[in-house]
């Protein structure tokens, strides 16, 4: 795991939700409505042409969509997996300052100076950062 892998967790979940919009939005748009006329005839005599129309929902628009939703859903499942890989990681740490560090910090998303007021009591942004960067300086 590397600290760019790390910083990448918000925007993950980001565009997670963003694909998981896009997809409802898929789901909830209407199908499109086609019609057309053709003139025929009736089998027997006095054969008399007359138009018929033909109404029915459109299999190239919905195939389209099918498409899109069926990247949609793959795109997040890929996404979902980096997710997971991130979450692994940081509770596969044995420190516990460490792993609380980094779970403020790139997975809620505070400023350093928040969680080092969180994690040591005083808010000097500095020691949290360092113990980040000593950790993956190390590994």
């Amino acid at each position: 795991m590397t600290l760019n892998q790390l910083e990448q967790y918000r925007d993950l979940s980001k565009e997670v939700k963003m694909l998981e919009r896009r997809i409802a939005d898929l789901e909830s748009r209407p199908e499109a409505f086609v019609s057309d006329s053709v003139v025929g005839s009736s089998p027997c005599i006095p054969y008399q042409p007359h138009t018929i129309t033909i109404k029915g929902y459109g299999n190239q628009y919905q195939d389209k969509i099918n498409v899109l939703q069926v990247k949609y859903i793959a795109r997040k499942q890929q996404l979902c997996k980096e997710l997971e890989e991130i979450e692994a990681f940081i509770e596969s740490l044995q420190d516990s300052r460490l792993r609380q560090i980094i779970e403020y910090r790139y997975v809620k998303g505070m400023p350093w100076n928040v969680v080092a007021k969180n994690v040591y009591g005083y808010p000097n942004g500095d020691a949290a950062r360092k113990a980040v960067k000593r950790f993956f300086e190390k590994s």
